[in-house]
């Protein structure tokens, strides 16, 4: 390895990474790779950090998911045809570093580090945790094992609406009604909103707001249409709640611009 991190960077990508993905079949488009298989397609990418400077530092993680285009179609209601599908565009979605090191995971070049060394765990990394994965679930029903196995990863990353489509499309009836229900009732619960102005002068003004996210509630009332759910609208949102206007500052905070 040379003094250039980029170039050590590099050189991890072609000589460790890049074989890996394609002796097992994957395409390639930059560092994403993808591979479909039976109804799904299994995806990866290499994440670098949006603060790396190449003269003293790369870090960079790994992310992996599992894409479905009927899953995807019912959540955006309407036909979904991706020809390259990325870890993004994922149903289920994690860090590989949650299975390797048991946390978010990043790996690190630096001066002082020895780049063939990172390499090295790179490759026993991906052989070790990710590669069974890939091979033990190549398909929808194949996965209701996999997030049954590791709900504790799984169930925080998934959206609801996800997660109600992968039931239903694998015959999960009950419990894709039962989350149809659960979140219906989360939905109409209201939110609260804190904006801590901080003034010159030092004093601080905080400002709370109250509000009803209608398009959660509109997403599973449509779900729970699609899929024959009754739900019940004896609970509605308190009148004084509000969905909030786009320019108020507190929710450029939360939503961004």
């Amino acid at each position: 390895m040379t003094d250039n991190l980029k170039a050590d960077f590099d050189e991890i990508c072609k000589g460790t990474i890049i074989p890996f993905f394609k002796e097992f079949g994957f395409k390639r488009k930059t560092l994403h790779f993808a591979r479909q298989i039976n109804d799904i397609t299994q995806c990866f990418n290499v994440q670098k950090s949006q603060w790396n400077s190449y003269n003293d530092s790369v870090t960079f993680t790994f992310n992996f998911g599992f894409y479905n285009t009927d899953i995807s179609s019912i959540v955006a209601d309407k036909e979904v045809e991706t020809e390259f599908p990325k870890t993004y565009d994922c149903f289920i979605q994690n860090r590989l570093g949650n299975f390797s090191h048991k946390r978010d995971h990043w790996y690190t070049l630096s001066k002082n580090i020895d780049a063939s060394k990172t390499a090295e765990q790179i490759k026993s990394d991906l052989e070790k945790y990710l590669k069974p994965i890939f091979e033990n679930y190549t398909s929808l029903d194949e996965l209701k094992k996999f997030i049954d196995k590791d709900e504790k990863y799984f169930s925080p990353t998934l959206s609801p609406y996800y997660l109600i489509a992968f039931y239903m499309l694998t015959n999960q009836v009950e419990k894709g009604r039962q989350t149809i229900k659960e979140h219906y009732k989360k939905a109409l619960t209201p939110q609260t909103v804190t904006d801590t102005i901080n003034f010159p002068d030092g004093r601080k003004e905080v400002k709370s707001q109250t509000y009803i996210n209608q398009h959660y509630i509109d997403s599973i009332e449509r779900l729970a249409l699609k899929y024959n759910v009754e739900l019940d609208k004896t609970e509605t949102p308190a009148s004084n709640s509000t969905l909030p206007k786009a320019g108020q500052t507190w929710l450029k905070k939360l939503f961004g611009n």
